[in-house]
């Protein structure tokens, strides 16, 4: 009984080794394609602009008396809170891809997208100035797949913004 089942494994094993039917194709293929921005045109999509609604609201950040309403991959509202009761939209930071912002000794650093920027806010005059950017802090958008942009060998000085599905 004992080698009965010593050679059904090995039949069983050796199957394992046998081709396939699928192709090797299959799996360099993928659903999706990127969405990629040059590098110069990214680092030029942070504008300020007017007040807009709010549509799909994230982390709130409060500090003195502004409040950064995060606008999940959007960007950021800035809201004049010196009335607490009445609170006073103020202007739209556009930052796509934006996911996160921290903020020390009145400097704003956000994650955008690869990069983290520090900029700073000046209610006054309603303007931003870019301190600083440091290139490629972050891990690179992956496909819904999972699959880094190296899989669809993105140029070096392009940036993946985004997926599209291909039918």
């Amino acid at each position: 009984m004992k080698k009965l089942l010593f050679c059904f494994s090995i039949l069983l094993i050796l199957q394992s080794c046998w081709p396939g039917t699928g192709s090797d194709d299959d799996l360099n293929r993928s659903s999706f394609k990127p969405i990629t921005q040059s590098r110069q045109d990214f680092e030029k999509s942070i504008v300020i602009m007017g007040e807009r609604p709010v549509i799909n609201s994230g982390k709130i950040y409060v500090k003195d008396d502004l409040i950064y309403l995060n606008e999940v991959g959007e960007g950021f509202h800035i809201i004049d809170n010196t009335d607490p009761i009445n609170p006073n939209p103020v202007a739209f930071i556009k930052i796509p891809l934006a996911t996160d912002l921290a903020i020390r000794n009145n400097i704003l650093y956000v994650h955008h997208a690869v990069d983290l920027v520090a900029f700073t806010y000046s209610l006054n005059s309603n303007s931003l100035n870019i301190v600083h950017r440091e290139r490629n802090v972050f891990p690179e958008l992956r496909s819904p797949e999972g699959l880094e942009p190296s899989f669809y060998n993105v140029p070096e000085n392009e940036i993946v913004i985004g997926y599209q599905q291909i039918n």
